[in-house]
């Protein structure tokens, strides 16, 4: 069946196809430009005007160079760590308080989810100085719980209504009949409740993800050993040097940024259904 577009509509149709590539354009360069630069010599990097890509050869050593001699696997395996305790944290602690204010009737519900919800318009840096002042006191100043704990903290308001929300559109007659059939609340939350909300939990794990993997304020606050420095941090002494390698320093931000890509790529389609399913109700 052939469908007939009137002319106005197909100039229109052009004009936003054409306004997102290049919109698509501009938000891609600036990677492929950071890629070529990775691959450049010095030389090469610091050429006006640069090419986007390198004109002889790819050196890739640049990348093993980097990896190796500057350490950043050490940064890299930091990160990694921090991210992904976060990520399964924020999921475990604040699933289970969005299956309590959802499905469980107890004083002062409604209360513990205003103040959460409350929680969210609270900038996080206006807290920077009692949370770093509370860490000293509790000796986990430059160690990894203090870096860990207030980035698991601070994801915790959007978690909980996200989770709450997503809990409570599920049909209560599902619960109800679980309880009928002797199940315990925790395992109605472990065995039903929890697999069925994949899209939330994508949409957590992605933004849990990024945050904590690209955050820099907080390790740069709390974190004194060189050893202990996120990607982020590394990256950041890199560009500080009093001569800049370009190519050294686009290889670091390549480390730091594919991660980041990857892991959208993977849950895109958990995050995008967690956005649309879990912020409707409240």
């Amino acid at each position: 069946m052939k469908v007939f577009y009137s002319p106005a509509t197909a100039i229109s149709f052009a004009v936003k196809h054409i306004i997102l590539i290049l919109f698509a354009v501009t938000c891609i360069y600036p990677f492929l430009w950071m890629a070529g630069t990775s691959l450049k010599t010095q030389q090469e990097s610091l050429a006006n005007p640069a090419p986007l890509l390198p004109a002889k050869e790819w050196h890739w050593e640049t990348y093993a160079n980097v990896w190796n001699k500057l350490n950043f696997f050490q940064y890299f395996l930091n990160s990694m760590v921090v991210s992904i305790v976060c990520v399964l944290a924020v999921i475990l602690i604040y699933s289970m308080l969005g299956f309590a204010l959802a499905r469980i009737n107890f004083k002062g519900k409604k209360m513990v989810f205003t103040f959460f919800v409350a929680l969210m318009l609270v900038p996080g840096l206006t807290v920077q100085i009692p949370l770093y002042l509370n860490m000293v006191a509790l000796g986990m100043s430059n160690t990894f719980i203090g870096l860990v704990l207030p980035m698991i903290n601070g994801a915790g308001p959007f978690a909980v209504f996200m989770f709450r929300n997503y809990f409570i559109s599920m049909s209560g007659e599902l619960y109800e009949a679980a309880k009928i059939d002797g199940c315990t609340t925790f395992r109605i939350y472990g065995q039903i409740y929890l697999p069925l909300a994949l899209p939330v939990i994508g949409t957590i794990a992605v933004m849990n993800f990024i945050g904590s993997w690209n955050g820099i304020r907080w390790p740069m606050i709390i974190l004194r050993t060189r050893n202990m420095f996120t990607l982020q941090m590394a990256v950041m002494y890199l560009d500080q040097s009093a001569f800049k390698q370009w190519n050294v320093l686009m290889a670091g931000a390549m480390f730091a940024t594919v991660p980041v890509i990857l892991v959208f790529m993977l849950l895109q389609k958990f995050y995008i259904q967690g956005l649309t399913s879990g912020a409707i109700k409240m």
